[in-house]
């Protein structure tokens, strides 16, 4: 007949290791994550980067399109056309 997991001599301290552990690492996870005013500066210094890595084109009145830059050959170029909104009288 084979022995079960709980038949283990040490199984007092196993599990006596892991509900320490469980908590402890919860805690650690948890006072890593960004808080909301972390995670909204790291979202401005990407829009802020994105920007300068954008060219905005005019073709025609009404009309811009983006142009964001590749920095090689797994990062192509991006290009996305817009139409302004027109205000009417």
């Amino acid at each position: 007949m084979r022995n079960s997991f709980l038949d283990h001599p040490n199984i007092v301290y196993i599990f006596g290791a892991y509900l320490i552990a469980m908590p402890l690492a919860a805690a650690v996870l948890t006072s890593c994550s960004k808080t909301s005013e972390e995670k909204t500066e790291s979202d401005a210094r990407y829009v802020e980067t994105a920007k300068e890595d954008m060219v905005i084109l005019t073709p025609r009145p009404g009309v811009e399109c983006y142009v964001l830059r590749g920095y090689g050959a797994g990062t192509p170029r991006t290009m996305s056309c817009v139409v302004l909104p027109t205000e009417t009288k």
